[in-house]
């Protein structure tokens, strides 16, 4: 009886493999649904992260608590992570800061008086410079370079 078992070639039209590559398939699906749910509870999770990193340097830069929700609506979070997916707090820093130099009354600072940013947050290339001797200091080269490139394209003076 083994030998006629042996000697049968395998065909997906029997039920035994029918059966199995059905079960793979349920499984896969049931897998592809988790680990979008799994993405999605993050993408919620980073977007409260980077909510909390506006909220803190607006707070910082005197924006008043009632104001911090408008601030944070007109922030451009899109370089709030790194290329590594940590959150950079500079990126969102200078985001914030840059917020506040086009409407200075969110920070409750008049229109009719000066208003300086340096004293409100650290400038870009106070940011940049930082970034660059973590990247030194870590040895990491083509980071270093990397970010002075990049402060170059944005018409940032090192």
């Amino acid at each position: 009886m083994t030998d006629n078992l042996e000697n049968q070639p395998l065909e997906p039209s029997g039920g035994f493999l029918v059966e199995a590559d059905s079960d793979l398939n349920k499984r896969a699906n049931e897998l592809e649904l988790e680990c979008a749910a799994h993405e999605k509870l993050m993408q919620g999770m980073r977007e409260k992260l980077v909510r909390a990193e506006i909220g803190r340097y607006a707070a910082l830069m005197g924006v008043s608590p009632e104001r911090i929700n408008h601030v944070s609506k007109l922030v451009d979070a899109a370089n709030a992570f790194a290329e590594n997916g940590e959150l950079d707090t500079d990126a969102v820093g200078i985001a914030v800061g840059d917020v506040l130099k086009d409407i200075p009354e969110l920070a409750g600072v008049h229109t009719g008086g000066a208003f300086n940013p340096k004293a409100a947050f650290i400038s870009k290339a106070d940011s940049y410079r930082r970034q660059i001797d973590d990247a030194n200091a870590k040895g990491n080269l083509l980071e270093a370079i990397s970010l002075k490139r990049k402060a170059r394209k944005q018409g940032v003076n090192l």
